[in-house]
């Protein structure tokens, strides 16, 4: 099995948390690190490696990461990367664990580290490009990394750190080409249509990212992250009925996911369909309790369906939550 082949199915849904709250930047930077333990189970058991062998390493990285130990999981990639420094995906999730550690502690010795680590992943697959141009993977991880490190960039304020705009476009604008690149070759490359689209929303060019998730949806019609992407730039674009139907494609898929049911809920608020809205928020809400957002904006649902009562008392739910994540953060 190709070794970068659970990024190529983590990493499409990097950005899919695009809501506002006091968790949700540091939740989207760390979903693709969350999710790795899925895919690297799938892969063959990792005892089966020698353990002087990169493969080895790189494996245990992506089940340490997974779990959410992220200093060991450095560890592993590194050791990875000692034993094959031409490893694009060790230094490439090396880089998304020393984006987790930065931002988690704050530390901005790691968040150079890992813009460094992202800079050789985007050498070494430039390095595989040039041995195989032709090779539409390599083109596709290629724009992953790319337009993880202007997320990262992007990101940098949670650190006070002032933020390169010009510089971080033009990752992302890089990303695209290598996604064109991807798509060129191989047209029916449902993951690089997907992660295309998400550059366009984050670029807000969202007409261009629904037509890339249509390109993805076209080739794999039971694309749920294909599907609730859409949704969120249908909302952008104030195509709320439209965004409602690509929701609910999503949830039939993946049911129990609270940003789904979270946005949702925005959409149908955002038509005057506030019984309804509160229902899809108390989904959002069963699946986390601690969601602050859905709670303050179910408050606003029941604001403006008149129920003054329910309304302060959701509100103060939701001022609850926020005090409780805030503490969270701050230990």
């Amino acid at each position: 099995m190709n070794k970068n082949y659970e990024l190529a199915n983590v990493c499409q849904i990097s950005d899919k948390v695009k809501k506002s709250g006091p968790v949700a930047e540091f939740v989207l930077l760390l979903i693709s690190l969350a999710a790795l333990i899925t895919c690297a189970m799938a892969q063959e058991n990792i005892s089966d490696y020698s353990s002087n062998k990169a493969d080895y390493w790189y494996n245990k990285g992506l089940i340490l990461a997974g779990t959410g130990s992220y200093d060991e999981a450095y560890r592993a990639y590194d050791k990875a990367i000692q034993i094959n420094s031409d490893n694009a995906g060790a230094w490439y999730g090396e880089a998304l664990t020393l984006r987790a550690l930065s931002f988690s502690r704050h530390d901005l010795h790691e968040y150079n580290e890992s813009l460094k680590a992202f800079d050789m992943a985007i050498e070494k697959y430039d390095r595989a490009i040039k041995a195989d141009p032709q090779d539409a993977n390599n083109w596709y991880y290629k724009g992953l990394a790319l337009s993880d490190r202007a997320i990262t960039m992007q990101s940098s304020e949670m650190l006070n750190i002032s933020n390169d705009e010009q510089n971080r476009i033009r990752y992302f604008e890089d990303a695209i080409k290598a996604y064109d690149n991807a798509t060129e070759i191989n047209s029916k490359f449902a993951t690089a249509w997907k992660n295309k689209g998400n550059v366009f929303y984050i670029l807000g060019k969202y007409n261009e990212s629904i037509q890339a998730y249509d390109k993805a949806i076209e080739i794999v019609p039971d694309y749920p992250l294909a599907w609730y992407d859409k949704g969120l730039a249908l909302n952008k674009t104030g195509k709320y009925d439209e965004a409602v139907q690509a929701y609910n494609k999503a949830i039939e898929k993946i049911p129990k996911n609270a940003d789904m049911w979270y946005n949702k809920g925005n959409a149908l608020s955002s038509q005057g369909k506030y019984d309804e809205a509160i229902n899809s928020y108390d989904k959002a809400i069963q699946l986390n309790q601690v969601f602050a957002e859905a709670w303050h904006n179910k408050g606003v649902a029941f604001e403006k369906s008149g129920f003054g009562y329910e309304a302060n008392a959701t509100f103060d739910k939701a001022k609850h939550m926020s005090k409780e994540i805030q503490l969270v953060d701050f230990l």
